[in-house]
């Protein structure tokens, strides 16, 4: 992708998601854009899975990386947010790379073939476990699932955590992938923290087992 019409289209998104919608703190800002694209350069992968476009910054980030004839499903309920996303998709140039989906994600899920090399987090937080349920067969061994906002503010980490479903369902889902043998994961203090969760492969050695 050229870097230039990258650059004009996360402007134009910018601009348009503090203009026409309420929601622009769930934009994904500088920093965690930059790791995204970082992210997807290095593991250059050959389709990608986002749940939850919004108004597509993140999705442009992680087509930075992807493989000659790769391409990304994104996944968005709000019709609402197409007028933003597919204009900043053609600016950018992304022709038929990205395949957009509108409608509710665990509906969509299941029709979608994979394998995926990144699947990427970032919707209802209270359905993130069934998303983890959704999604990790299709996640190839050695991909990559990425959350997004699994800090929740600081309310995960805190001694006495609201009772809100989200925060709720956002700790049951930290819990539950760090408890996960199939999987290896950490969260970066990114943003509102990331989970980085990779799958693995099952020929994984301990380093006590290393020739």
């Amino acid at each position: 992708m050229d870097r230039s019409r990258l650059k004009a289209a996360l402007a134009f998104i910018e601009r348009e998601t503090h203009l026409r919608t309420k929601s622009y703190r769930m934009l994904s800002d500088g920093i965690q854009g930059e790791f995204l694209q970082a992210f997807s350069m290095m593991a250059r992968p050959a389709a990608v899975l986002e749940i939850g476009t919004f108004t597509g910054y993140a999705t442009l980030c992680l087509s930075r990386g992807l493989r000659r004839g790769g391409h990304i499903d994104t996944i968005e309920i709000d019709d609402e947010m197409t007028d933003i996303f597919l204009r900043a998709f053609s600016i950018a140039g992304t022709g038929d790379t990205v395949r957009s989906h509108i409608g509710d994600a665990l509906k969509i899920i299941p029709g979608l073939d994979g394998p995926y090399d990144i699947v990427y987090i970032d919707a209802d937080k209270r359905e993130y476990n069934r998303y983890y349920d959704l999604i990790f067969d299709k996640v190839r061994p050695g991909g990559y699932i990425l959350a997004d906002n699994v800090l929740w503010n600081g309310k995960t980490t805190m001694d006495t955590p609201p009772h809100d479903r989200q925060t709720a369902s956002i700790m049951e889902f930290n819990s539950r992938t760090a408890s996960d043998p199939r999987v290896e994961s950490l969260i970066l203090p990114v943003r509102d923290g990331l989970a980085v969760i990779r799958k693995k492969t099952g020929t994984e050695r301990l380093p006590s087992q290393a020739p």
